[in-house]
């Protein structure tokens, strides 16, 4: 797979952006104030966008084994960094980035389990992100990405060269300037109207507001029913829902086989989505008597079974199960049996397994949970896009239909026939 000057400067754009936006973030969540991290003042990160540029040259001709992609990011990383650094240094006389807070091993510009955390992330954003971005980039016209290149790519350009002046005619004055002195005070008294305009606003607003004494509480990351309790809950439950499910064909038939619904690791999304929504609904009932539970999990579970048998038929041209040799199926899509194993499993949920789980996610660290949750958002985005591509394409190949365009192309190089049907074994195309 080739990329030309073009493309190349384009994922340099977008993939420096991105590790603005992480950056940010992070620092938001660390600190609670925003940061505009990054050498240039426009929210990009160059540093991102050339690493991730040097990966997309390389990766091609790196072996398949995850050990040594890891080895081929973690080296870039560390060169990249460590030139930034010395530049850096060379020319405004100090370093941007410190890690005395951070150990072990720390050196003069480099920490190594920050070497290593970015290493494993380069390697996860070039198997998972990138090809997304690639397919993206495969669609948009060739003029759009001329434009789109010619107006960022030289207001970053001239950007970057107005800082590399400002640093240099400072280097190595750390003192204070009169300006800067006089800009500060202009900040505060700024930042003290803003808040006092704020306030009015809400005074007036709300005339029966009060000042009550602050009482400081200690945050706990998802407490309750949030979004990040359920992505928590989602993940954990595809997790085991793939054990549990691996481990029940192994009992029956004898044979390992793969239950996973993505690519990318043991995720059934089944069992997370279902978790998910007996979770959301059950939470309400959770006091009631265990009958209750029962009949109100066994229709969620048949209602909800049904449905993703007729998604997948609709929309991808594939049938997961069918229980149409079963008594009592309704459409072969669900039984009766099931709906009960379904009402077991809510009562047995919702009294037992959810209230532990709850508990241990609610242990996490705020900063280091925050962090994680969304890392593993944008991992499960890319993989069930990637999926669920790969899956329609192979459908097709199935059907005759030849590669069309890049896109296609690149589905075909990447996942083939062997690979789709050792994830999806009892996968059975309709259509």
């Amino acid at each position: 797979m080739t990329n030309t000057y073009l493309e190349l400067l384009t994922y340099f754009i977008v993939y420096s952006f991105l590790g603005w936006g992480i950056e940010v973030a992070i620092i938001a969540i660390k600190d609670k104030r925003f940061r505009n991290r990054g050498f240039v003042n426009l929210p990009f990160c160059i540093m991102y966008g050339a690493m991730m540029d040097v990966l997309i040259v390389l990766w091609p001709n790196l072996t398949n084994h995850p050990v040594f992609k890891f080895i081929a990011a973690f080296v870039v990383f560390v060169t990249i960094q460590a030139i930034a650094e010395y530049i850096s240094t060379r020319i405004c006389k100090r370093m941007l980035l410190k890690y005395e807070d951070i150990t072990p091993y720390n050196g003069q510009w480099m920490n190594l389990v920050v070497a290593v955390l970015f290493g494993i992330g380069l390697w996860g954003i070039m198997e998972l992100v990138h090809p997304f971005n690639y397919m993206l980039v495969q669609l948009l016209p060739g003029i759009v990405l001329k434009i789109f290149c010619g107006i960022v790519g030289g207001v970053i350009f001239l950007d970057f060269l107005l800082t590399l002046y400002i640093m240099y005619k400072n280097r190595g004055n750390r003192k204070v300037s009169e300006y800067q002195q006089m800009q500060q005070e202009y900040q505060s008294n700024l930042n003290s109207r803003i808040y006092e305009r704020i306030w009015n606003r809400l005074d007036k607003a709300y005339p029966n507001i009060e000042d009550e004494p602050e009482v400081e509480e200690k945050y706990v990351f998802a407490k309750g029913i949030c979004l990040d309790k359920i992505i928590w809950v989602f993940l954990v439950s595809a997790l085991l829902g793939d054990f549990i499910e691996t481990i029940y064909c192994w009992a029956v038939g004898g044979t390992w086989m793969s239950r996973s619904s993505v690519l990318y690791g043991p995720f059934s999304i089944v069992w997370g989505i279902g978790a998910v929504v007996l979770t959301i609904v059950l939470s309400k009932f959770a006091e009631k008597p265990d009958r209750y539970i029962f009949l109100i999990g066994a229709l969620i579970g048949g209602v909800y079974e049904y449905g993703c048998s007729l998604f997948t038929e609709i929309f991808l041209g594939t049938v997961f199960w069918d229980y149409s040799w079963m008594p009592f199926n309704i459409g072969g899509r669900t039984n009766l049996l099931y709906m009960g194993f379904w009402g077991i499993l809510s009562v047995v949920w919702i009294k037992l397994i959810y209230p532990k789980m709850s508990y241990f996610i609610e242990k996490l660290p705020a900063l280091q949970g925050k962090v994680i949750t969304w890392v593993l958002v944008v991992f499960m985005i890319c993989n069930a896009f990637i999926s669920a591509m790969a899956m329609v394409r192979y459908t097709q190949r199935q059907e005759g239909v030849e590669a069309e365009n890049a896109m296609e192309i690149f589905l075909d190089a990447n996942y083939e026939d062997a690979l789709i049907e050792k994830v999806w074994p009892n996968m059975v195309i309709t259509k």
